[in-house]
C-alpha cells in the first residue's frame, strides 16, 4: 500500500514538473523577438507587452491584428523558456517553416523582467 501511495503521489507531480519548461502565454511576458535568416530572406516576429505585435517577411511589414497570428503561432511552436537550449530553438524554427536557416536570434523577458538571449549560426565547413 505505501508503494502504491508513493508511486501516486510522484506521477500526480509529474505534470507539474513538465509544465515548468514550457513556454508562458505572451500576456505573461514582456518581450518576444526572433529573428530568422534563411537562405530565402529574413523573418521577425516580436511583442511588446502589453500588445503589441510587429512581423516582417519579404520586406513587407505587419503590425498589430495582422501580425498577431503569426506571432503567436511562431512562439507556441519554439516553446521558448528559461531552459531551452540555441540547437533547440533552431531545430523548432526548421520545423515550423524555416527551412535553409542559416541564423537565428531570439530574445525573450520573462514576467520578472529578465532578459534571455540565444544566438544560433549555422556551422560553416
Amino acid at each position: 500500500m505505501k508503494i502504491s501511495l508513493t508511486f501516486f503521489v510522484v506521477m500526480l507531480s509529474l505534470p507539474f514538473s513538465v509544465q515548468m519548461a514550457e513556454a508562458q502565454a505572451l500576456s505573461e511576458i514582456f518581450l518576444f523577438k526572433a529573428t530568422a535568416e534563411t537562405e530565402d530572406g529574413v523573418y521577425h516576429w516580436e511583442y511588446n507587452s502589453p500588445n503589441d505585435f510587429e512581423y516582417h517577411m519579404e520586406g513587407q511589414a505587419f503590425h498589430g491584428e495582422e501580425a498577431k497570428d503569426k506571432v503567436e503561432s511562431v512562439y507556441q511552436n519554439a516553446n521558448v523558456n528559461k531552459d531551452v537550449t540555441d540547437e533547440e530553438l533552431a531545430e523548432a524554427f526548421k520545423n515550423n517553416g524555416c527551412e535553409g536557416l542559416t541564423r537565428l536570434d531570439v530574445r525573450w523577458q520573462d514576467e520578472n523582467g529578465d532578459l534571455y538571449t540565444w544566438l544560433w549560426q549555422e556551422e560553416t565547413e
